[in-house]
């Protein structure tokens, strides 16, 4: 063997060993559920979505969007949506333009009616409103148009507020004007965001709203009353509450119960303790979740069987 070959399979041996450890290694790990692989590199920078996010800043004026002609025109064919795909090629473009389109989609909204158009709408509108935008948001409270005013006040509901407060009760001041003649969407709307933003005005509307709609609505109610958790709130419930039971009426009740879970504090524990024991199953679940939120600013327990119920009201009568 010459010289010149024994040094390259000696070359060869050692690229070989070097390379040995790397391929003994144990594969990457799968990627998650949510189908994003791991990241390989640690030294690279978070997505966003991962990012730690920074300080809220309420905007003080919508953005400008880039091409306000491109604008109008998407705007048109979300509305006059011909096909599926039209439809999704519109929505696409204006969430890609941004907060930028919402005032141009909000005074069209607020005209539309066609039932279809404007849930096309609404769908962008949720997808471009933030907690960023609820002072711009309190501005259409006085709009023009009804489905606008009643979309500014839900939306705002959802990123409480407290500087929106007085927006917020002068809305619900001119609907209560208003009397039977007050939209019903528009009342509930602005009851949610008083609530929202430390109100109490709208409270015999949410009382209504926990009878008759907590199943579609019982989410969006139970975390606008956080805003105005306190000794208003629980003294104007409770007595809901005790006039319900005098009452015996099961359905206010459960309604008071449920506006307790949001908004009472602990005064009001002896209180709901006292619908423990109550022969109805619906009023135990409700008195249970009352506590959860009042005591652990928990949300409610929804499937519940009876056994369970009573399981769970003994638990708590030991806690309280």
């Amino acid at each position: 063997m010459t010289s010149r070959l024994r040094t390259r399979l000696v070359d060869a041996c050692l690229l070989a060993a070097l390379a040995a450890p790397a391929l003994a290694q144990d594969p990457p790990p799968p990627a998650p559920a949510g189908g994003r692989p791991p990241v390989e590199n640690p030294q690279e920078p978070a997505p966003e979505a991962e990012k730690k996010p920074g300080p809220l800043v309420r905007l003080t004026a919508w953005p400008k969007p880039a091409n306000k002609e491109a604008l109008l025109v998407d705007v048109e064919r979300l509305v006059k949506m011909r096909t599926e795909e039209m439809g999704v090629q519109a929505h696409d473009a204006l969430v890609a333009t941004g907060a930028g389109a919402v005032p141009f989609l909000l005074e069209r909204y607020g005209k539309e009616k066609d039932v279809d158009v404007a849930d096309r709408m609404h769908a962008v509108l949720v997808e471009l409103t933030t907690a960023e935008h609820t002072r711009l948001l309190a501005r259409e409270f006085e709009g023009k148009h009804g489905p606008a005013r009643t979309f500014a006040l839900w939306r705002v509901a959802a990123f409480p507020d407290a500087e929106v407060r007085p927006a917020a009760e002068a809305a619900w001041a001119r609907l209560e004007k208003q009397g039977a003649k007050a939209d019903p969407e528009e009342l509930y709307a602005a009851a949610l965001c008083c609530a929202a933003t430390g109100s109490t005005r709208g409270l015999d509307a949410l009382f209504s709203a926990a009878q008759n709609r907590w199943d579609k609505h019982g989410v969006e109610i139970r975390n606008a009353l956080e805003g105005c958790r306190g000794p208003e709130a629980t003294k104007l419930v409770l007595a809901k509450l005790d006039a319900a039971d005098a009452a015996k009426d099961r359905k206010q009740k459960v309604a008071a119960l449920r506006l307790l879970a949001g908004a009472g504090e602990a005064s009001a524990t002896p209180r709901v303790r006292w619908f423990l024991d109550d022969d109805d199953n619906s009023v135990k679940i409700a008195a249970i979740n009352a506590l959860r939120g009042i005591v652990d600013r928990q949300g409610p327990l929804e499937q519940l069987s009876a056994f369970e119920a009573i399981e769970t009201a003994k638990k708590w009568k030991s806690r309280v």
